[in-house]
């Protein structure tokens, strides 16, 4: 029986029988590793109910599989809307239907347990015909509007991500998570697969706007876990129920082929509709013909523009669009967010935004968003930075997504676009936001030390605060023992296991407290010898051959004879 008519016959059963549900064999459990046969390449896609992934990320997921890319999609709920599980598990045999059916071969799977970094276990399906295609369940509770529903406790993605409630309950009873333990389960995922690129609902957004709150509650969480992942990846999110307002931008086969799909889901669910003209009378009839993201964004790397002080040639200070909004870490802008942004009061070409550190950061790219009107537009511009060196830029997106510009890494304490060429229209040019991206993974780790100095505000955290000053200048930018000399120890530790091939150090600046002698020691066991760190401040670099760790150590093993309270201005370590 060929492919097709295999599926056609299990779709037919299926609908005979409203309870019947297609499930693969059964569960084990081990540590978490790839069950999908490739690892290169690999894109995941995060989805909150088991049809989102068809209805806003498609045709991207579909021209993919058509393709052979390796592709795993995670449903973070059940998509159970409080019902039984009869319900929910129906939809998951519509996901690997409709799975299957992209893929062009039978709806047969195979299913193992993937045990996360934390301990909890996920059901992780492969496709027996395409193993390189992947689905992995989560199943917690749906959150309907976001206050849940009674049969799951009133539990939802909206009231944990806004820590309403303290945990969120798979409904198979298979888990339990905090809100930092569901940010950990997809930070754990993306780095045992480690895709390249990772779709997302709308993290631009927020609850209350018209999307259903699981699609904004998952893209939060998602969003929170890319930060945390090391390799290097986008993360890019998909526009929801908001794409009915906006134009048709499919092609007539991509919507058919979309549309196909979702008749591939729909015999499993039966909320939806199950044919083409009642599917394109519904609700959802705008979704086949749409497909919009809300921006995108590099994974992997530190964004230093967050530490950084801004300044620009003009700012608009009365409505608040001045430049610190550039670099707020919010990518937002008018009509939406016009707080968010920085906008120039009458500024054209010649108009200019500067970002600089009190110590050099390792720059390898910078992202640039404009500003999200469609008026005002930087069709060109240059990046200069502080060695002197430049990087030309072309038009930026009009819509407000990410233009990425990558470049050799260089090691600078400056950087500014100049705006050269705007659009006709344009009246106040400006950027919702500017990232700087540097290779620094200290400020995403766990920082403890043998002493610091409370009372003070010379914490240990404050050596990974991306400000490599201290005593005189900026007393609490610094970390400062209580006492502490030789036998110091400073320690990081990350979530997810981090690849390393150098550290940056930087001595208290003052004239008495310096560490002559010290020791990097790394969880993978090896340990690096540290000369004397300068005296008044400035950078020591110690480079080593890469190694992948999840904590170092810092022990200082000798200090000058005038030290009573060893310390550091910063550590910067820095992927390989």
């Amino acid at each position: 029986m060929s492919a097709s008519r295999a599926f056609r016959r299990r779709v037919a059963l299926l609908g005979a029988a409203a309870t019947a549900v297609l499930v693969p064999g059964p569960v084990t459990t081990g540590p978490a590793q790839a069950a999908l046969t490739c690892r290169d390449d690999l894109v995941m896609n995060i989805a909150a109910h088991e049809d989102d992934d068809i209805l806003f990320m498609n045709p991207d997921i579909q021209t993919g599989v058509a393709a052979g890319r390796c592709t795993l999609t995670v449903f973070v709920t059940a998509g159970d809307n409080g019902l039984n599980p009869v319900y929910w598990e129906g939809r998951e045999a519509g996901a690997r239907a409709a799975a299957a059916h992209m893929a062009g071969v039978e709806d047969d799977w195979t299913r193992e347990g993937l045990r996360l970094a934390d301990g909890q276990t996920v059901v992780h399906d492969v496709l027996v015909g395409r193993p390189t295609v992947g689905l992995v369940f989560l199943r917690l509770p749906d959150g309907g509007s976001g206050a849940g529903f009674g049969a799951t406790g009133s539990q939802s993605l909206q009231r944990l991500w806004q820590n309403s409630i303290t945990s969120i309950d798979a409904i198979d009873g298979s888990a339990r998570y905090s809100r930092a333990g569901v940010v950990a389960a997809l930070a754990s995922l993306m780095t045992t697969f480690r895709p390249v690129l990772v779709r997302a609902h709308d993290h631009v957004g927020k609850f209350g706007d018209g999307d259903h709150s699981d699609h904004h509650g998952s893209a939060f969480f998602a969003r929170a876990a890319h930060d945390l992942v090391t390799e290097r990846h986008r993360f890019t999110g998909y526009r929801g129920y908001g794409v009915a307002a906006l134009a048709a931008n499919l092609t007539a086969a991509q919507a058919d082929a979309k549309l196909a799909t979702f008749l591939a889901y729909a015999p499993h669910d039966r909320f939806v509709c199950q044919d083409a003209a009642a599917c394109l009378a519904s609700s959802s009839g705008p979704r086949f013909s749409r497909q919009y993201t809300v921006g995108s964004e590099l994974g992997g790397l530190q964004n230093a523009a967050r530490v950084g002080t801004a300044k620009a040639s003009s700012q608009n200070t009365t409505t608040g669009q001045t430049a610190a909004k550039a670099v707020d870490g919010v990518i937002g802008g008018n009509p939406v967010a016009t707080l968010n942004e920085w906008a120039t009061v009458g500024g054209r070409a010649g108009s200019w935004l500067e970002v600089t550190w009190p110590g050099p950061h390792t720059l390898e790219s910078v992202v640039l968003y404009d500003r999200p009107n469609s008026s005002d537009q930087v069709t060109r511009g240059t990046l200069l930075f502080g060695d002197g060196s430049t990087v030309a830029v072309g038009a930026l997106r009009n819509e407000g997504s990410a233009t990425v510009v990558t470049f050799s890494p260089r090691r600078v304490t400056r950087v500014r676009l100049r705006v050269d060429a705007v659009s006709p229209t344009t009246r106040n040019v400006g950027l919702a936001e500017l990232q700087a991206f540097t290779t620094n993974v200290a400020p995403r780790a766990v920082v403890t030390a043998s002493s610091q100095n409370t009372s003070t505000g010379q914490t240990a955290v404050k050596a990974v605060d991306g400000y490599p000053l201290g005593n005189p200048a900026a007393t609490t930018r610094e970390w400062a023992t209580v006492g502490g000399r030789a036998g110091t120890t400073l320690d990081l530790t990350w979530p997810v296991p981090v690849r390393v091939d150098r550290v940056v150090l930087y001595d208290r600046p003052n004239a008495n407290d310096q560490v002559t002698a010290g020791q990097l020691t790394f969880s993978s066991g090896s340990a690096v010898t540290v000369p004397a760190l300068p005296n008044e401040g400035v950078q020591k670099v110690v480079t080593f051959a890469p190694r992948t760790i999840t904590s170092l150590r810092l022990t200082v093993t000798a200090v000058s004879p005038t030290t009573r309270n060893i310390g550091l201005a910063e550590i910067q370590v820095q992927t390989g």
